[in-house]
């Protein structure tokens, strides 16, 4: 009986032997969506994996760009990027009234947001907490934390989500003018700890965003309009969370 990692390489092999295939959706997350629908993967936002027990991912191969692991709300408090977007967000530029925070933050290092604040994670292991810290950019003194992740929280999402990960990379072309990918080999990572999860997060190699904003019409006009906070890291930082790492090519 076939299992599904055995499915899913049969899937993958089928599509890398067809050669150069249309890009199914502009920008950057196209390659992601080629494959899905080449796959029969339907996209969603469950909270499980991709194909049965496996996530799937995909990258160019000239792209060093992160890839998102996951995408998870803060425990606390509730309504946390709106919290955070109301208090330390910016005006849209034809508005006094909305305003919108788009950032990128790690543990190893403040950032500069608007020459006015800093973005850092703070990963208490005492608390068994993952901080958001918001600082004063010109005195680096400590503004806020009061918004956090538990461990037992992003633990439960690792293990749920990234249980087992199919990365596939593929080349990228332009053939008049029309996107093309061909997708060359795939690696499978199994069996990730949540311990090397914290330490890729203190060394900065782990990459937190958040994207949120506020609808400037319509219905929804002055509600937020969130992304997603999402946990991304770079394709050759991957195995650094995985016990076992498999070449499919």
């Amino acid at each position: 009986m076939k299992t599904s990692k055995d499915r899913l390489i049969e899937i993958f092999e089928d599509i890398r032997d067809r050669g150069w295939v249309q890009s199914h959706r502009s920008h950057n997350t196209g390659i992601g969506k080629t494959f899905e629908d080449l796959a029969g993967i339907t996209e969603d936002n469950s909270e499980g994996p991709d194909f049965e027990e496996f996530e799937v991912k995909a990258f160019r191969r000239e792209s060093n760009s992160p890839i998102t692991l996951f995408t998870l709300a803060p425990t606390f408090p509730k309504g946390a990027n709106r919290y955070l977007k109301d208090k330390y967000g910016e005006y849209y530029p034809d508005s006094t009234t909305l305003k919108k925070l788009h950032t990128s933050m790690f543990a190893d290092k403040k950032n500069n947001y608007l020459n006015k604040y800093s973005f850092q994670l703070i990963n208490d292991r005492d608390a068994e907490k993952l901080k958001i810290g918001v600082y004063d950019y010109y005195t680096g003194l400590l503004i806020d934390d009061s918004v956090y992740y538990t461990y037992e929280k992003l633990k439960k999402k690792l293990f749920k989500k990234l249980i087992n990960l199919f990365v596939v990379s593929a080349e990228r072309r332009f053939n008049n003018g029309i996107e093309e990918f061909k997708f060359t080999n795939a690696r499978i990572y199994t069996d990730p700890s949540f311990e090397r999860f914290l330490d890729i997060i203190d060394d900065g190699r782990v990459q937190y965003d958040i994207r949120i904003g506020s609808y400037q019409s319509g219905d929804m006009y002055g509600k937020p309009h969130d992304h997603g906070s999402g946990f991304r890291l770079r394709n050759d930082y991957i195995l650094a969370l995985y016990d076992n790492q498999e070449f499919v090519q």
